[in-house]
């Protein structure tokens, strides 16, 4: 994997590959940043799936303090989902195994172009391979996006209200349990 270490030319790599930024933010100590290193970042699906959809981009808490400052970071290590212009739509603070990382990146894409109207995309992202994020933590928040870029694109909400059902009964102390609104 290439990291680069300076947002503008990322951002120069990302308008000219159409692809998204993923920052991390690291510092010299950083226990969660080396764990990250020597695991989640050795996961071959891990590494095939940042570099399919992201340029890779790493910078110092400490030193890159401009940057910090304008996307409000404050730990290591947090993982920020880049537009091409280098607005942030979605944060991740923290150390994950790969399985749930890749949960994790996938609710990223979803919430960097779910208002560009880029439904089918976040469908497709969030499916592929669906089956083997079903036991992270994230697996109720992927549903709920995937169900969402449906009832957007389709403006059906039938089975968006179908799949809060369920997660109401198979993971009812999720957040996402406790969003279901509609009167019966």
């Amino acid at each position: 994997m290439d990291w680069l270490t300076n947002l503008e030319q990322a951002k120069e790599e990302a308008v000219k590959t159409k692809k998204f930024i993923l920052l991390q933010f690291e510092m010299d100590g950083c226990s969660g940043c080396k764990k990250l290193e020597t695991t989640t970042y050795k996961d071959q699906i891990v590494i095939d799936e940042i570099n399919e959809w992201f340029v890779l981009l790493k910078l110092d808490l400490i030193k890159d303090r401009e940057v910090r400052k304008s996307l409000g970071a404050y730990w290591t290590p947090s993982i920020y989902f880049l537009d091409q212009n280098g607005n942030s739509y979605y944060h991740f603070n923290g150390y994950l195994p790969a399985t749930e990382f890749r949960a994790m990146i996938r609710l990223g894409i979803a919430e960097t172009i779910m208002s560009r109207g880029r439904y089918d995309d976040i469908i497709k992202i969030i499916e592929k391979d669906l089956n083997e994020l079903a036991d992270t933590s994230f697996y109720p928040k992927l549903l709920v996006a995937r169900e969402t870029a449906h009832y957007i694109k389709k403006k059906d909400n039938s089975q968006l209200k179908k799949m809060l059902k369920e997660i109401q009964n198979k993971y009812p102390e999720s957040t996402e349990a406790k969003m279901y609104f509609w009167d019966e």
